[in-house]
């Protein structure tokens, strides 16, 4: 949790200065909660604010379902307390559905964190033990990573998503120059590129992953300098490219049944750390070179018109 704080640049890097800065994030964090939700009467509410509330309030309980940590009532109003300020204070993008994903594994390193555990299984920390002061204190922190997160993807979240855009168009330019099979086979059975990488791009790979190997990818993928941006197109080949032998013997039904249910529920840090290891050789490979990346060997049509 605090490596985390500092590589998003919500807490001091200097010891001696994070206890200021803490309460400062707190303070600030208690103030939006109070501007955006405490003192606005449901009747002087926009249409627009009430409908996102509402969307937020059913997504909320959604959230990790089964998971015993977000059974909790408290921690399912610091869900909604959090994404409802997060959106009031950017409506360029306002709350897009899959941003309580990404909010759920901060809260899951920030809870284990602050009740002691270990981190062997952070989903049952047991946020009973915390005040409701400790609480508030975490809920802001938890705003102040997702912050760090969704500000270096502002237009994945922004009207059309030029961003997500972007990077799908990345990672179809990756998988035509290493796996041209597979691509070929995807585009032979008609799925495109959107309709697999959709969800991970959006969600961070929250939903494909167990919570531990998710944890164990954005260590990674934060530490990298604008590793969600810059680094994680690289994750997502390597992703798909793991699965390319069980795909390219599918049929096309069968291709998108295995894409939602991919059998990743038994993954831990070692098959992350070798997806890591396949898409740190990816990037050494391309990243220097983009331009590699635009090219279409022949028999390849293009992914389609979202692109």
């Amino acid at each position: 949790g605090v490596v985390w704080r500092c590589l998003l640049g919500c807490s001091a890097p200097a010891k001696a200065d994070r206890a200021r800065r803490a309460d400062e994030r707190r303070a600030a964090y208690r103030a939006a909660v109070g501007a955006a939700l405490l003192d606005v009467p449901a009747s002087e509410r926009s249409s627009e604010d009430g409908q996102m509330l509402r969307q937020i309030l059913v997504d909320a309980p959604r959230t990790c379902p089964g998971v015993p940590l977000f059974a909790h009532d408290r921690v399912q109003a610091l869900i909604v307390n959090v994404l409802y300020v997060w959106a009031a204070k950017h409506p360029a993008s306002g709350y897009v559905q899959g941003m309580n994903d990404l909010l759920a594994l901060f809260l899951v390193v920030l809870v284990d964190e602050a009740t002691g555990g270990d981190g062997s299984d952070s989903t049952r920390a047991d946020p009973a033990s915390l005040s409701d002061a400790a609480l508030d204190d975490l809920a802001a922190d938890a705003y102040a990573c997702l912050n760090g997160v969704l500000e270096s993807l502002d237009d994945n979240y922004t009207i059309q998503q030029p961003g997500l855009a972007r990077t799908i168009e990345e990672v179809d330019g990756l998988i035509r120059r290493v796996d041209a099979d597979l691509r070929k086979h995807l585009d032979a059975v008609g799925v495109l590129l959107l309709q697999v990488t959709f969800r991970w791009i959006n969600c961070l790979l929250t939903r494909e992953l167990p919570t531990r190997a998710a944890v164990r990818l954005w260590d990674t993928c934060l530490a990298e300098e604008h590793g969600f941006r810059t680094f994680f197109p690289y994750v997502c080949a390597a992703f798909l490219c793991h699965f390319s032998e069980t795909l390219r013997a599918k049929t096309s039904e069968d291709v998108h049944l295995f894409l939602t249910d991919l059998p990743t529920a038994h993954w831990g840090t070692d098959e992350v750390e070798t997806l890591l290891s396949e898409a740190y050789i990816l990037s050494t490979l391309f990243k220097q070179s983009p331009a590699h990346l635009q090219h279409e060997p022949d028999g390849i049509t293009a992914t389609g018109g979202f692109l």
